[in-house]
């Protein structure tokens, strides 16, 4: 497993020679990945890739197609001709390095009911999640392609149409709304739930699989055309005091790539202390694919 540390009974890392190598690590990751995936994040409705990195600065390199369209083929002979499709390559590079780090007291440890360790793995992926957010609301400012919308005013209806029309345009299938994501920023809150297109939709988060008779789990969510809406209060979508950003993300217009196995310490006292600290790295990057199914709304 890339990039994971395991504490050993010695204080050192561990090796794998050792009996208990990379079973709680390994039980950490599993924890966390499942509570990342969980989450109703926006970044969940663009592409998204899980990769066996271990150092930050490393490539993903993904196939980025252009639209492909049917060619003629002539009765007679079977002749057609080939399309320079012009497949490229798009590189995601691992740039972005978080930590979720927490002193926890040995008491709780020791004395709570709740399962710490599993607790802290929910949580840390909570965070991972918003901060993969956080990165795809930086990149609105810089879209160009598509912007609708006025500074200092309101959205509404017209504009928000506008916005999908302009991912119509080029040529996006919007026939399923879980391709798209809204990032608005929260000063549009009540003015979004007052439009025609808003509704509260239910969502799938976690598919039963089991044979246990459970349901699946579901979650409310935000919709704008049946589009979920996430919204955010980071500074980068705030232009002046009366004045913001928001966007409309197709799933192709942003990628998203996330170590698969997060580096993980295992709890670990910390010295001239009684507490424990509970530690884990994240490593991902992010990066515009296609900027034309993506659109700038400008609001207040």
């Amino acid at each position: 497993m890339a990039g994971v540390m395991y504490a050993s009974a010695t204080g050192g890392v561990s090796t794998s020679g050792e009996p208990a190598f990379g079973v709680a690590a390994q039980a950490f990751s599993v924890n966390y990945l499942k509570a990342l995936y969980d989450k109703l994040g926006a970044w969940k409705h663009i592409r998204n890739f899980t990769a066996d990195v271990s150092a930050f600065g490393e490539a993903v390199n993904i196939p980025n197609f252009p639209r492909l369209t049917a060619v003629d083929v002539l009765a007679s002979t079977g002749v057609f001709t080939y399309e320079n499709t012009g497949i490229t390559r798009d590189q995601i590079v691992i740039n972005k390095s978080k930590a979720v780090a927490y002193s926890v007291p040995e008491t709780v440890l020791l004395q709570s009911k709740l399962d710490i360790r599993a607790a802290f793995a929910d949580e840390a992926a909570r965070a991972v999640s918003d901060c993969l957010d956080h990165e795809m609301a930086k990149l609105i400012p810089s879209l160009t392609t598509n912007s609708v919308g006025t500074l200092n005013a309101d959205l509404s209806e017209a504009i928000c149409l506008e916005a999908i029309g302009r991912l119509v345009r080029n040529h996006w299938d919007v026939s399923n709304p879980d391709d798209m994501v809204w990032i608005l920023p929260s000063t549009q809150f009540g003015i979004v739930h007052a439009l025609k297109g808003y509704a509260q939709s239910y969502r799938i988060i976690n598919t039963n699989t089991n044979d246990s008779g459970g349901n699946d789990i579901r979650a409310a969510l935000d919709t704008l055309y049946g589009i979920p809406v996430h919204w955010r209060s980071d500074t980068e979508l705030l232009v002046s005091a009366d004045a913001a950003y928001g966007g409309l993300f197709a799933r192709d217009s942003v990628g998203i790539a996330i170590q698969r196995m997060p580096t993980m310490r295992q709890p670990m006292p910390i010295p001239g202390t009684i507490n424990t600290e509970l530690l884990t790295y994240a490593l991902f990057g992010i990066a515009t694919l296609k900027q034309e199914v993506a659109c700038l709304l400008k609001c207040q």
